[in-house]
């Protein structure tokens, strides 16, 4: 996935500190890449935030996301994770790749009904179409409530901003929820794609999930396709896009052309 340094931070941290490191800039977008399965071309990447701790090096999300959120502190996150990946879009665009950018979206960005103006200024003022830009918003939160966040996911998908539902599967949403949310693609959990090529009980539930994005019009995406089993059992499901660390793991922007370079060399073999 590239040759930058990776270490991992065991620390805690609180809130004070995260404020400090979004002021600073600390935070990094990486990006994991998304590909066709019937072709392995490269179609978009999923932006996923890291810390650059001065101390503790690399910092993975899982030991600061929650501070954000329970600090008042995820839309700062979430809008400077947007503003790196928006310029990113327009970055490799400029150099040919045409990819479309995921950015995740929390709960309590989505209540704010100024976000959709907001978001498309930052992407007109980048010079990137809103169809290249992915709002992914996981289904176990979406499900929580997902009528106070439907005006402003509506008000998004106007402005002709992508949508999707990230961790399929494990939300719970009712056939009506679907009908009625603007989405334009469904990921499924990782949980029902890694082994279920020798699980027919993951396999079914993968089955049946693709089957309801065939039949709802929706792309659909496989998430933690982590070796070459899971790989052949996308292919002979023929889904339509996957990630997972066996296509590559999240790196930085600058790892990006090398990894791409790569894996034209090996779908041309």
């Amino acid at each position: 996935a590239g040759a930058s340094p990776v270490a991992t931070a065991p620390g805690s941290y609180g809130s004070d500190e995260l404020r400090v490191a979004i002021e600073r800039r600390e935070l990094e977008a990486w990006y994991q890449p998304q590909v066709a399965v019937a072709t392995g071309k490269v179609i978009g990447v999923e932006t996923l935030v890291r810390w650059r701790h001065p101390q503790d090096g690399l910092v993975f999300p899982d030991q600061f996301i929650g501070v954000a959120e329970n600090s008042g502190l995820v839309d700062a996150l979430t809008h400077a994770v947007m503003g790196e990946a928006v310029a990113q879009a327009r970055a490799w665009r400029d150099a040919g790749h045409e990819l479309r950018v995921a950015v995740n979206l929390s709960m309590q960005t989505l209540n704010s009904l100024d976000f959709p103006d907001l978001v498309q200024r930052r992407v007109e003022a980048a010079g990137v179409h809103p169809r290249d830009i992915v709002l992914e918003v996981t289904e176990s939160r979406l499900m929580m409530d997902p009528s106070a966040v439907l005006d402003v996911l509506t008000r998004l998908r106007m402005k002709r901003f992508r949508l999707s539902i990230d961790d399929f599967g494990t939300g719970h949403s009712s056939l009506a929820q679907l009908r009625d949310i603007p989405i334009n693609e469904l990921k499924v959990d990782r949980s029902f794609v890694h082994g279920a090529a020798a699980n027919a009980k993951l396999g079914a539930i993968f089955s049946a999930s693709q089957g309801l994005a065939r039949q709802l019009g929706l792309d659909f995406v496989a998430e933690g396709v982590d070796d070459e089993a899971d790989w052949r059992f996308l292919r002979a499901a023929r889904c339509d896009y996957a990630q997972g660390y066996f296509i590559a793991r999240p790196m930085p922007a600058a790892d990006f052309p090398a990894w791409r370079r790569r894996r034209k060399q090996l779908c041309a073999e």
